[in-house]
């Protein structure tokens, strides 16, 4: 509390107010005032989703642009009629001289801060100390911050010898390293990319590493986190699988192909194939008529960010369908900054308002750029999976006369399309939708 500040006549030239509704400041703005809350209640809002409530008289905020010189970090927004005292940037270190108290104040919100992350950060390495698989974080210089116990037992070196130390270094081509690391910034993420690292007893030895973009808060790229596990053995078997196959498997496969066709029904067994290619074409057909039914609905509400519209018509489009038929449990829209805007899911116990501001950023978008769907591979939980299953999205671009304005994305029932099209991820990958 500051109640010396806020009752002090002489700060009277410092008081603004703000009307219910009206923005103190944007995400993103490279104002750097500082304000202290006289009264009434603010909504902090980071991209489309509330954070936080300030309401406690004497509340300090946005202090941290002016502190740290960056853009603000949320939007904060008046939700009753708002008072505040706002000290101009160029005036803040006279009146920090001035009224110390204030200057305590932020002291006390940054020591809470920095307790808050010290813990964050020791529940994050006790965490990471429990999986079976190596854990390794780096910073945008690519030098080491965390490093689990798995990854001492991996690599073979201790967590306090290699922080800050450069990850390239355990590398046995850093340059193959720095390459895969370009690789995970363009694509957002690369999952079971083998690397040979230099191990100080065992020698080379072959990692699976499984890595994906840290973004802050402005989407400015921090640095990588890196899952490993030793596949030495698995690649010796492969490599002399491999050396096996070349000469005596094609030529095994050849005669158990031409000796089913001739002795078991040659002709039963294209009779059967061409049957499983007509149902994936009739599921690409009904993909496609889906698809041009939604944009038709959604196109208009979506450029305009009408949430209670698109919902609205999600809603229409599953209720007008037989749902214990649907290939898909549910739709995420999806603006042109890969955030999501609005879900809407068929499936029990899914609360899709857990969805709503996420960011789709750092999933891969696979398929062709000559196609107007991508295929989406992530992992979710839900109240029969706690601790997350893996699903496949279909997602397809959405436009508003011409001007391309996000994507709509079909979240696929994957046991159904299992079961009944025999469909997995890379058949989706094949399907063409000209633009």
């Amino acid at each position: 509390m500051l109640d010396e500040i806020i009752n002090n006549p002489e700060l009277d030239k410092y008081l603004t107010t703000f009307d219910i509704g009206q923005t103190v400041f944007l995400e993103g703005d490279d104002s750097q005032d500082l304000y202290i809350l006289v009264y009434g209640d603010l909504d902090v809002i980071k991209g489309t989703q509330k954070i936080a409530m300030i309401s406690e008289r004497g509340a300090l905020f946005g202090e941290m642009s002016p502190l740290l010189g960056a853009k603000r970090t949320a939007t904060v927004k008046a939700k009753s009629d708002v008072k505040t005292i706002r000290v101009p940037e160029d005036e803040i270190t006279e009146f920090l001289h001035e009224f110390p108290t204030v200057a305590r104040e932020i002291a006390t919100i940054l020591a809470k801060r920095l307790d808050e992350t010290s813990q964050i950060v020791y529940g994050l390495k006790e965490f990471t100390d429990h999986l079976p698989d190596a854990v390794i974080m780096a910073d945008r210089e690519g030098k080491i911050l965390n490093w689990n116990s798995s990854a001492e037992k991996l690599y073979g070196r201790e967590a306090n010898q290699m922080r800050h130390k450069p990850a390239e270094d355990i590398y046995e081509d850093p340059g193959a390293y720095r390459a895969f690391i370009e690789e995970v910034q363009e694509k957002y993420a690369v999952r079971e990319k083998v690397l040979k690292i230099k191990h100080p007893e065992k020698g080379i030895c072959h990692i699976s590493t499984s890595t994906t973009v840290l973004y802050d808060g402005h989407h400015n790229f921090q640095g990588v986190l890196s899952l490993g596990r030793d596949v030495t053995e698995s690649q010796k078997l492969h490599r002399r699988y491999e050396r096996f196959r070349k000469w005596l498997v094609p030529a095994l496969i050849v005669i158990a192909l031409l000796t089913a066709g001739v002795f078991y029904g040659y002709a039963s067994f294209i009779k059967s194939y061409e049957t499983m290619d007509v149902k994936k074409q009739g599921l690409r057909d009904g993909l496609a008529k889906d698809y041009l039914v939604l944009k038709s609905l959604l196109s208009d509400h979506l450029a305009a960010c009408d949430m209670l519209k698109t919902t609205k018509a999600m809603k229409d489009f599953f209720d007008i369908q037989e749902k214990d038929k649907l290939p898909y449990t549910g739709l995420v829209l999806l603006g042109d900054d890969k955030k999501v805007f609005n879900a809407y899911s068929i499936k029990e116990g899914v609360d899709v308002s857990k969805m709503i501001g996420s960011s789709y950023a750092g999933i891969g978008f696979k398929g062709s750029d000559e196609s107007l769907h991508r295929v989406l591979s992530l992992y979710r939980t839900d109240k029969d999976h706690p601790m997350g299953y893996r699903s496949i999205e279909i997602a397809f671009e959405m436009s508003k006369d011409n001007e391309f304005s996000g994507w709509i994305a079909f979240q696929m029932d994957m046991d159904l399309l299992t079961r009944k099209y025999n469909t997995d991820e890379h058949d989706f990958l094949k399907f063409k939708f000209k633009k």
